[in-house]
């Protein structure tokens, strides 16, 4: 496997919003610092992707609002170019089945503005607890954005990777440097119906879970 890295200078509950038991949460395992930005030579089909388990939670109807990932304009190149993003299942602690979105392989996002956590609506009612949200690069260096690992020396074992045709492994990070936490996160609703789900369709998720 060929990658190329570069060096930057500079499930753990990150926030949580004043809004009822039902939150906002922001869940990710990262502390907020980077260390190490990552890109592989060839996109389609690479993919990089933190493990969450909400059983903690102890709720029904949670939903995967919005996923945040930190990236940058500015290198391997001088702009932003666009990725996939999208959910897998959990089994046997490896990442699975694709969840959503139905029928794709991923949605295509394109960021804007400058470096830092880039936030992407989802809006997907888990039929779960225990799931993969993950990011494909999607095109091929140096038309591509780079995935972020954070300052922590100690691997948290929450980050994966996958190359086409293989199965999801351990994040392996770039050698000699020891970061391996992906700059990744999600934002989840519990026990709460989004705005916009009518009754009827919201009868329909609740009989997923009873």
């Amino acid at each position: 496997m060929k990658r190329l890295t570069a060096f930057a200078i500079s499930c753990i509950l990150v926030a949580a919003a004043a809004a009822g038991d039902g939150g906002p949460y922001e869940l990710g395992y990262d502390n907020g610092s980077k260390a190490l930005q990552l890109a592989w030579y060839t996109g389609a089909g690479f993919w990089v992707g933190n493990d969450f388990d909400i059983s903690t939670l102890k709720t029904k109807h949670n939903v995967v609002r919005e996923m945040k990932y930190f990236t940058s304009p500015h290198w391997p190149n001088s702009g932003y170019d666009g990725f996939r993003i999208a959910l897998f299942g959990l089994a046997g602690g490896v990442p699975g089945a694709k969840l959503w979105p139905a029928g794709a392989e991923g949605r295509f996002v394109k960021p804007g503005g400058g470096e830092g956590f880039k936030t992407f609506w989802v809006n997907y009612y888990l039929e779960t607890t225990r799931f993969v949200a993950a990011v494909e690069q999607f095109y091929d260096y140096p038309n591509c954005d780079p995935y972020f690992c954070d300052s922590n020396p100690t691997f948290l074992a929450r980050s994966w990777q996958k190359e086409p045709e293989k199965r999801w492994v351990p994040l392996a990070g770039k050698n000699p440097y020891p970061y391996r936490n992906l700059m990744l996160r999600v934002i989840v609703r519990i026990g709460y119906a989004e705005f916009g789900v009518t009754p009827t369709s919201l009868g329909r998720v609740k009989a997923l879970y009873y």
